[in-house]
């Protein structure tokens, strides 16, 4: 039951996410934030495979990636670049949503290196439910 309800989670994020590939043909003009989500969707594809396969070791490098672009996307916040698609005048509740999402996916790549499959599970149920409430929050 755990991985059917994975599967329909899994495959919301891929759909919503999906306009970000679509998006993402601006070139250098292209956002920060698409930068980091494009990367964040390869990264939960790679994640669910590891998790089929239970391969916990090839779940943290795409995480790496997710994290450099980060540091993209505030540098944008900080200089005022960065327009949310919706409710845009809470950039502050943005950042705190993006701050704990960020310490839940560390925790995700701690339980990869344990190899503790169970915790892999269940951080990935929470960083994905993260992602739903952030999009239905800031983009959808």
């Amino acid at each position: 039951m755990r991985i059917f309800i994975l599967s329909v989670i899994v495959s919301v994020v891929l759909q919503t996410t999906a306009g970000y590939t679509e998006e993402a043909k601006a070139g250098e003009n292209e956002s920060p934030i698409k930068v980091e989500m494009r990367l964040l969707n390869a990264a939960f594809i790679n994640l669910i495979n590891a998790l089929v396969l239970n391969n916990p070791k090839a779940i943290e490098e795409p995480f790496h990636e997710v994290h450099k672009a980060k540091a993209n996307t505030e540098k944008a916040i900080k200089k005022g670049g960065l327009k949310l698609p919706k409710n845009s005048d809470k950039m502050k509740q943005f950042i705190e949503m993006d701050e704990r999402f960020h310490k839940e996916m560390e925790a995700l790549i701690v339980a990869s290196r344990k190899g503790d499959m169970k915790k892999v599970q269940d951080m990935t149920h929470k960083l994905l439910d993260g992602c739903v409430q952030c999009h239905t929050m800031f983009r959808n």
